[in-house]
């Protein structure tokens, strides 16, 4: 892996004395995150595109049914207004536009207008070779992975591997292979295993995730079917998997942006006529330290680009709108390097997600403590410092679970939630400016009835998978959920003393991780409680150093 650059160590340095481990939540550490400046460029991107996902489904689901996709609302940019393809609205050509930062058609669109994999490669359809995302991350001394759900992708893995790769003339010469590592894996949760594998490693800088079960699940029972609203819960789910390892390792802390997009919506059971707004509006989220928290992205880049509302512009509209296709060139800005040669959608690489010249509020919840813990029907008070260097503080408004319960509108910031309900929240002040640019700070609290406990018959579920067990200092905690539930883990040493407890949250039905970091607790056995719901799995865990 290439040198940090000496501001990106002091950053990490800093994060790991003041004992603040967690980018947007708290992780298994039980330390709250506190917002810091983005340590740009950033080290790692995720980048991950949800097949067929309409941008209402996840607002239909609310907080509770997608908890990892409202995070992204709450605490990142957004907008559910972005554009795909002007022409095409299938699969393989928008992904190849978000790679290459090509339109389909035209003399400069990729040319791959064709929906599998005809054991071509993109320069051969095109007629030239064509760069993408891959070409510059690898050129410039980088690793890239692809990751996807269905096997067309294969023709994006030919095009730029080690025999039809271009010749690197950036530098050292890092080879033709411009994609490190490509895995195709149907199954979703088998696909973020593979993910979630590489980055425990260290992982590659640049990410491409492929998640197709919504457009599956869409036209084999419809777009708004609720076959269709479950697949988006599960690549929800999958999602907070990868969430909880950048939680939880502090290699990706304050380093690692999201980007989420889709590469069309769908109506009925089809997606394949671009003249339809169903089909052509896709979301685009942005999440990371350093980029505003709950903000419009239209709002970001008013001087450039334009919200179309229910329109359709094309390639010649001036500003455009926000596209798909310009996610990889974002990507590139963000990891510090040169957009895609050849590319014309976000080419200046001027899509903004965070405010030019201007600082974002500093949020910190004072009280209570990250944690605490409450009896059902209690009042929790929760008191919070917020402050800005230009421009005063509009409001702070409170979620739990990113469900927004109030706000307060004037100093000392303060929320009352009365008659608070059994259960595990998180609980996250968001500041917002007099202009709208806002940033947001989380805690952990539980509701527990001491005369009940949490001691219910188990759900059942497959067992809890725990590796490595042994390990030193961080371990993955497998798990799976039949229907949504909140999950806790507690960690007892041998003399049934409880030094660890984790609040979870909310999860969606499938499979998940929780990543344990045991950095600071003496070697030995411990043993853990994972609650899910109203069921209990146990186990033991042994750190060795």
């Amino acid at each position: 892996m290439e040198e940090m650059t000496v501001r990106r160590f002091l950053a990490s340095i800093f994060l790991l004395l003041s004992a603040v481990v967690c980018s947007g939540s708290d992780c298994l550490s039980g330390r709250p995150f506190i917002n810091a400046p983005a340590a740009e460029p950033f080290s790692y991107i995720i980048h991950i595109s949800i097949d067929g996902l309409r941008p209402d489904a996840v607002t239909s689901l609310g907080p509770l049914g997608a908890p990892n996709l409202f995070r992204l609302r709450v605490e990142g940019a957004l907008t559910d207004n972005a554009r795909t393809d002007y022409d095409v609205t299938v699969t393989l050509p928008n992904h190849i536009c978000m790679l290459t930062g090509r339109a389909v058609l035209g003399p400069e669109g990729h040319g791959v207008d064709f929906n599998y994999d005809d054991g071509s490669t993109v320069a051969e359809t095109h007629g030239t070779y064509v760069a993408s995302v891959f070409d510059v991350v690898s050129d410039h001394g980088l690793k890239a992975a692809l990751y996807a759900s269905k096997d067309k992708f294969a023709l994006i893995d030919r095009s730029w591997n080690g025999v039809n790769g271009a010749e690197d003339t950036v530098g050292a010469d890092d080879g033709r292979d411009k994609i490190d590592r490509y895995i195709y894996q149907l199954d979703i949760s088998a696909l973020t295993d593979s993910v979630l594998s590489s980055l425990e490693t260290g992982g590659h800088r640049y990410n491409f995730i492929h998640y197709g079960d919504p457009d599956a699940a869409g036209h084999s029972s419809g777009w708004k079917s609720i076959e269709y609203l479950d697949a988006v819960q599960a690549v929800d789910s999958q999602i907070g998997r990868i969430f909880d390892l950048l939680d939880a390792d502090p290699l990706f802390q304050g380093n690692t942006a999201v980007i989420i997009t889709s590469d069309h919506g769908g109506l009925g059971y089809d997606h394949s006529d671009p003249a339809i707004s169903d089909d052509y509006t896709v979301p685009v989220y942005v999440w990371g330290p350093g980029i505003p928290a709950g903000v419009d992205l239209y709002t970001l880049n008013i001087s450039s680009r334009e919200d179309p509302g229910s329109a359709r512009p094309d390639y010649e509209a001036v500003p455009q709108p926000l596209r798909n296709s310009g996610t990889g060139n974002l990507a590139l800005h963000l990891l510090g390097l040169p957009p895609v040669p050849g590319s014309s959608v976000n080419a200046e690489q001027d899509l903004a997600t965070s405010p030019a010249g201007e600082d974002l509020p500093a949020v910190m919840i004072t009280s209570p403590v990250n944690g605490a813990v409450y009896s059902p029907l209690d009042t929790a008070v929760f008191e919070v410092d917020a402050s800005a260097v230009s421009g005063g503080i509009a409001k702070v408004e409170f979620f739990a679970n990113w469900e927004k319960l109030g706000e307060d509108l004037s100093f000392p910031y303060r929320f009352e939630w009365n008659g608070v309900p059994l259960g595990e929240y998180r609980i996250t002040a968001r500041a917002v400016k007099e202009n709208g640019i806002a940033s947001s700070n989380g805690i952990r609290i539980e509701v527990f009835d001491p005369y009940t406990g949490d001691d219910s018959d188990p759900l059942p579920k497959a067992p809890v998978a725990v590796y490595p067990n042994p390990f030193r200092s961080l371990a993955r905690i497998e798990y799976t959920i039949e229907s949504p539930a909140v999950v806790s883990l507690s960690v007892y040493d041998l003399a049934g003393r409880r030094v660890r407890y984790h609040s979870l949250g909310p999860r969606g039905k499938g499979r998940h991780s929780a990543f344990f970091n045991a950095s600071t607790l003496g070697p030995g056995v411990y043993f853990f409680r994972l609650k899910i719901g109203a069921g209990v799995e146990t186990g033991k865990l042994m750190i060795i150093r």
